[in-house]
């Protein structure tokens, strides 16, 4: 098996149809496999799913949870049932061009130094929507990684045995357990290839962990990812308190708790050295309020999302 597609679904009855035709539709299908985990699943669900397990029974493995388990529990459990040298993310609601998971495979057989492959999408209001914001990923560099996320985490593609080097999902994060992982890619000297072609399109509805209501528990968890990796001028004051509840030396791993010194060379030294930039976050934080103050923040932020598409 070449691939393995890490699917985590909760109340995902109106997308399941077109994941799987999606699904059946990569030019790789034969080589690859669905693990499948289905968190409470609803009775139309699991027909849903049996039907293509019918048809298809070499090429998913379907296990399911009660109650429902965070994301980067079930992702981590994919993982370690995933047959495949390859593994991928793919959510039920998002949609992949047929050729991207080919691409991304073919990236990853012909440079055996790149660990994780990524590339272009549309962000877009509904499944079968195709009319959204382009974003246009840059090509990897690791000053640039170890402080922002650009190329998202809907389309990312990786060898399974990069675990082995950095660890798993942390168990802690609810909703940017992605995010964090690609720093922690970037930080371990290991590469990333751009994919230069469009792979899909991104699904942000608003009913996403990451981007319901605005999601204030995003911004909590990105404060415990600033912290975490050295970041601290984009730390908010507003966030501080919150992430405190969260282990920022450590990430969670099937129950257990990992130092990031065993995962990050030099981890102790490289946050000693990025120590000053909290003197460049307290700057940042007056100026953001007094932005605020004059009704300007929000106006930035719709032009850095429309035109910059990416945190700065």
């Amino acid at each position: 098996m070449k691939l393995s597609i890490l699917t985590s679904c909760y109340h995902g009855e109106k997308y399941l149809d077109g994941f799987f035709k999606n699904v059946t539709e990569q030019t790789i299908f034969e080589n690859l496999e669905v693990v499948f985990i289905h968190n409470e699943p609803t009775q139309q669900e699991t027909m849903i799913v049996n039907q293509f397990e019918e048809c298809y029974p070499e090429q998913i493995q379907v296990y399911c949870v009660e109650p429902v388990e965070p994301l980067a529990v079930s992702w981590n459990r994919a993982i370690e049932l995933a047959k495949g040298d390859y593994v991928a993310i793919w959510n039920v609601d998002d949609r992949r061009l047929n050729h991207s998971l080919e691409e991304q495979v073919d990236t990853l057989d012909e440079n055996p130094t790149c660990v994780m492959t990524y590339g272009d999408y549309f962000d877009v209001p509904d499944q079968n929507s195709t009319d959204g914001y382009f974003w246009k990923t840059p090509k990897f560099s690791k000053k640039g990684f170890i402080r922002t996320f650009p190329q998202g985490g809907a389309f990312l593609v990786w060898r399974k045995s990069l675990a082995e080097q950095i660890g798993y999902f942390d168990e802690q994060l609810l909703v940017v357990a992605d995010y964090d992982y690609s720093i922690r890619v970037a930080l371990n000297d290991l590469t990333m290839c751009r994919v230069p072609s469009l792979l899909g399109y991104f699904t942000d509805s608003g009913q996403g962990l990451s981007t319901r209501n605005n999601s204030y528990h995003t911004n909590i968890e990105k404060t415990v990812i600033l912290q975490r990796y050295g970041v601290f001028d984009k730390v908010r004051d507003e966030y501080l308190s919150k992430a405190t509840e969260y282990r920022v030396g450590h990430i969670k791993n099937f129950g257990e708790w990992r130092s990031m010194e065993t995962l990050v060379p030099n981890y102790q030294q490289f946050i000693r050295r990025r120590a000053y930039l909290w003197k460049v976050g307290t700057l940042r934080n007056w100026l953001r309020a007094l932005l605020t103050k004059v009704g300007l923040l929000e106006y930035l932020y719709g032009v850095q999302e429309r035109y910059i598409k990416r945190d700065i």
